[in-house]
């Protein structure tokens, strides 16, 4: 096929940076081609991508050097709208790219940006829409979409322009397994009719087995740029990316093969499963202090009539960590509101070590409970990162050398004590998750919630964090409660997870045990991860890679 794509020789500089993000950066892309973009944070994935589309240096300026070739334009000499109708852009939030009240205004905003006839923008709202699975919801209210069909609204409106590339940014790093999945089948489905796509993804498992190809980035260079087995065999985790279980069970294995599986179907049929071995979950500890207690809690928004949470109840004990999941709208981030008690419950109530809640106040909540949120956009007020600190600190009623000594502690744990002087604003992704932690955990509260807490974050970011988070958790003997989609995640780290569906627990267990359940309810958009498939199919079902040794004798 013919190259659509042709990039020679690429470098970009951002202006105040000596260093470029890209450095003499080659590739080709042929039409028709579905290529998985990889790399650590940093590495200028998204870079490359807004060179392609004409965002670099059109909207944010850069020093761009180099050939660069998309369908027989150049991006930098073209004007963006002009770009938008040959590479379509869809980014990891799609709020940030709905404009208008309606589900079918919104589709045509574009068009209506480029004066088409009202009769072929008719046309061309109804197709798009049909593409994505959304005509039933033409005439809807586009802030009342859920996660998933905001972005395939997003993707409608993009279509409709009539591109030639697609390329998705992370575009499900804000929704649940069954969301995720629409979206992929979707791409998946417009790749087959012919669109080049170019995707940039950190949960490379679940994508692999669709694409043609994986391009990894590394320092600004590509370090692997190979079909999907050939990749994997290179070993992304080198390049701080997350490969899929089933290779890293069968490198263990066999650790100097020439293929290496991306699905359990592959794993499976190579018939190696049987020298995995288990090592035993541990032992519970019989804690009966409990932490947390819900006991048929009710809640409805002020101002609205629907309940979110329709009879909630359940227990944490005093040192467990604990996952919640479930579909997006299922009132997991609503139940944390209330934990944390930024709502009080309409009917029922919550204990926290066996005070109410809702007469906690002040201090005495500060250093109970403690609330991670899934943006720390959303929490970071201050000018300084030792401001946001000493804001909690005041909070919490802790002042002078302890104030000074607790700030010390947690900023040299977290590596962050150098940029106590700097605005969080102006940090990396990284680094602001970092700050939002610790300025949470500097009260040092027994409670702990996190809300998506490696959101956005690179697979090698995502393992550290919560390898810390847990390290910290263990010295001090809190409680944990997180909310996620990573299944991986929650196999790997939890005691105990809850599933949430419409409002109330609708089952919870180890995780093997909510895993094994979830087969029977594809409804709550859990995806077990893989090595629970693996070891499931010889009987010693785990959830966690780190129970898994491999008899190679």
């Amino acid at each position: 096929m013919a190259k659509i794509i042709k990039i020679n020789n690429l470098f970009v500089r951002y202006f105040g940076s000596d260093k470029p993000v890209l450095r003499g950066l080659s590739l080709e892309i042929e039409e028709g081609e579905f290529v998985l973009l990889v790399g650590r944070t940093g590495s200028g994935k998204s870079t490359l991508l807004n060179v392609i589309n004409g965002v670099i240096p059109n909207i944010i300026s850069a020093t761009v050097r180099g050939s660069v070739n998309v369908a027989n334009h150049d991006p930098r000499k073209t004007p963006v709208h002009e770009m938008a109708t040959i590479v379509g852009t869809v980014y990891q939030i799609p709020e940030s790219q709905i404009f208008s009240l309606i589900v079918d205004d919104d589709v045509a905003f574009g068009l209506e940006n480029r004066a088409i006839e009202p009769e072929e923008m008719r046309r061309r709202v109804i197709e798009s829409l049909k593409l994505v699975n959304l005509t039933h919801k033409m005439k809807h209210p586009t802030f009342l979409l859920s996660g998933g069909e905001k972005q395939r609204l997003v993707i409608a409106g993009v279509l409709a322009v009539k591109p030639r590339i697609l390329i998705l940014d992370e575009p499900t790093s804000m929704l649940d397994s069954v969301g995720a999945e629409q979206i992929f089948g979707l791409v998946k489905k417009l790749n087959d009719e012919g669109l080049t796509i170019i995707m940039s993804e950190h949960r490379v498992e679940r994508v692999i087995g669709m694409v043609d190809r994986i391009i990894g980035l590394k320092d600004g260079v590509i370090y692997i740029d190979d079909e999907p087995h050939k990749a994997v065999a290179k070993d992304l985790t080198k390049l701080g990316i997350e490969e899929p279980q089933v290779t890293t069970l069968y490198r263990m294995i066999n650790k100097n093969s020439d293929y290496y599986p991306i699905s359990v179907e592959e794993f499976l049929e190579i018939g190696v499963a049987n020298k995995l071995e288990i090592i035993s979950r541990r032992e519970d500890d019989n804690n009966t202090t409990i932490a947390v207690s819900v006991n048929s809690v009710r809640f409805t928004y002020p101002g609205s009539t629907q309940e979110v949470l329709k009879g909630v109840n359940l227990e944490i004990r005093d040192g467990e960590v604990v996952s919640v999941i479930g579909p997006n709208g299922s009132g997991k981030s609503t139940l944390m509101y209330l934990l944390a008690g930024i709502y009080r419950p309409s009917t029922g109530y919550i204990q926290v070590f066996g005070r109410d809640s809702t007469k906690l106040i002040g201090k005495d909540r500060v250093r109970l409970i403690g609330y991670v949120f899934q943006d720390p956009d959303q929490m970071l007020l201050s000018s300084t990162v030792k401001g946001e600190l000493e804001f909690t600190l005041k909070l919490a009623d802790i002042r002078g050398k302890e104030a000074e000594d607790r700030i010390k502690r947690i900023t040299n744990y977290l590596n962050i004590s150098d940029l106590l002087d700097q605005s969080p604003h102006k940090l990396s992704v990284g680094q602001r998750r970092l700050v939002s932690v610790a300025s949470v955990l500097v009260a040092e509260p027994r409670i702990l919630i996190l809300d998506e807490p490696t959101r956005g974050l690179d697979n090698a970011m995502s393992i550290a964090l919560m390898d810390l988070i847990l390290t910290i958790k263990e010295e001090r003997g809190m409680t944990l409660i997180m909310v996620t989609h990573n299944m991986r995640q929650v196999g790997e780290y939890s005691d105990k997870a809850f599933v949430m569906y419409d409002g109330t627990v609708a089952f919870s267990g180890t995780p093997e045990e909510v895993f094994e359940e979830s087969h029977k309810h594809p409804e709550w958009g859990i995806s077990p991860p893989q090595v629970f498939e693996v070891t499931r199919s010889i009987g010693k079902p785990t959830a966690s890679m780190r129970r898994v040794r491999a008899n190679v004798a």
